[in-house]
């Protein structure tokens, strides 16, 4: 997930509650007025008027996703994701679905190993609605055994399509064990097979319980709506809601140390799949979101692989004789760690062997060779034409804002992280590239029909 920020102006209102966010005195580049307030029983709103459309984005946010859960629940986090599309004490699934769909708006949910967000994009007149069913489904959902076992199916081929099946996935889901070993983000957030096949509704009802509470979630409202309304109609549907102690307690008794990576020497695993050319990712350790440093990576990791022009695909793909047929990086910033991760598929008659060398090789002289004043500068004009992209809707906008509450319980976080980014030189990202290809230890994996060992 990467961090950016850019120039990006919105026609908002200027009121404002509650206590100042701990950026509030930074300059703020993208002039947005945020009204935030929490209630008694710990539920942060952030609400952003915006009167252009009647229209608004309500984005619930749970901070809670792969790296809460343990062996025996792996996956209770996404599970969970789909059953509550199936229905409340008081909202069966086929009344949620009219309600949304009946008023011309649309819902999704997606889930990470850091939170679970539901979304809903509807008309202005349905804010006293919407706003009540999300306080039904944080309360009083009902997991009926015939839809909980379907949606058990439904979970295992999603795991299948998307791993099993999927070359790119297993590459993917292999390096991430391998890299987060021993730790919370050691496994797949869809969870292990073994896991999805044994976990009883009773279990799953049980984590919904536990983490499914109001000083666990933020709501982020942003559209054609009035930031007092929002607060009136908060109070009334979830002021009285119980709070849970679990959330606190797991984070006390999971420190920072928990998610390190003990990775000390290189892993290379070459592993049959049904890729008919050899497909492969190289990972390394990397810093955790918000890290002055991942900054620098995020940087990084856009030079040397983002797009056709960018280092790694001149050196490899945009050739007279091809190496590779596609190359790409990524450097993914959790809550409590991060990969930075170089990917992509070997052009037949090229051994994974021989191209790991070449590519350990290539990386580690990118430092010298890729990163001059005039990539750099690309790619921050790249990450301003990405944002203006992604902020320009209202459901853009809210995921901007929540993401950064999530993460760093300060939704003006991007203040800072202007700055950061802005700051950032030449020899800054340089040093960040030796120091990271330095490193004795990263996982190397591929997937190829031709390959030996099953995984």
């Amino acid at each position: 997930m990467r961090f950016v920020l850019m120039v990006f102006f919105v026609i908002v209102c200027g009121c404002s509650s509650g206590p100042k966010s701990p950026s509030a005195n930074l300059p703020d580049p993208l002039k947005l007025d945020v009204v935030s307030f929490k209630l008694d029983n710990g539920m942060q709103v952030l609400v952003i008027e915006d009167n252009r459309l009647p229209i608004f984005s309500l984005q619930m946010f749970y901070k809670v996703g792969g790296k809460d859960e343990r062996k025996g629940i792996t996956g209770a986090s996404h599970f969970l994701e789909h059953l509550m599309f199936k229905g409340t004490k008081n909202i069966s699934s086929s009344k949620f679905d009219f309600i949304v769909e009946g008023n011309g708006g649309s819902s999704n949910a997606y889930t990470t190993n850091d939170m679970t967000v539901y979304y809903e994009n509807m008309p202005s007149s349905t804010l006293d609605l919407m706003i009540g069913v999300e306080a039904d489904r944080m309360v009083n959902l009902v997991i009926k055994k015939k839809e909980f076992e379907h949606e058990r199916q439904v979970v295992l081929e999603e795991r299948k399509m998307r791993y099993e099946n999927s070359p790119r996935g297993q590459v993917y889901m292999t390096m991430m064990e391998e890299l987060f070993k021993g730790t919370p983000y050691g496994t797949s957030v869809i969870g292990d097979i073994e896991d999805l096949k044994t976990v009883s509704r009773d279990q799953i009802y049980q984590y919904y319980r536990q983490w499914y509470a109001p000083n666990n979630a933020t709501m982020v409202i942003a559209g054609d709506v009035s930031a007092s309304e929002v607060k009136s109609l908060v109070k009334k549907h979830f002021d009285g809601l119980p709070s849970s102690p679990v959330p606190e307690q797991t984070r006390t008794a999971m420190p920072d140390s928990a998610f390190k990576n003990n990775l000390e020497k290189p892993v290379e695993l070459d592993i049959k799949g049904q890729s008919p050319s050899p497909m492969f990712m190289l990972a390394y350790p990397a810093h955790k979101a918000g890290a002055p440093e991942s900054y620098a990576q995020d940087i990084l990791a856009s030079i040397l692989g983002d797009g056709k022009s960018s280092y790694l695909n001149q050196k490899f793909v945009q050739t007279a004789r091809p190496k590779f047929s596609l190359v790409y990086t990524g450097n993914y910033s959790l809550e409590k760690a991060g990969a930075f991760m170089i990917g992509g598929e070997i052009v037949k008659g090229f051994s994974p062997n021989s191209m790991k060398k070449e590519l350990l090789k290539t990386v580690a002289q990118s430092c010298e060779t890729a990163i001059s004043e005039e990539s750099l500068q690309k790619v921050k004009n790249q990450y301003e034409s990405e944002l203006f992209s992604g902020l320009d809707t209202l459901g853009g906008l809210a995921r901007f804002i929540g993401d950064r509450q999530l993460l760093y319980n300060d939704w003006a976080y991007y203040r800072k992280e202007w700055m950061i980014y802005g700051a950032l030189k030449v020899d800054d990202i340089k040093k960040e590239c030796k120091r990271l290809f330095s490193q004795k230890a990263y996982v190397w994996v591929t997937v190829w029909e031709n390959n030996q060992a099953v995984r």
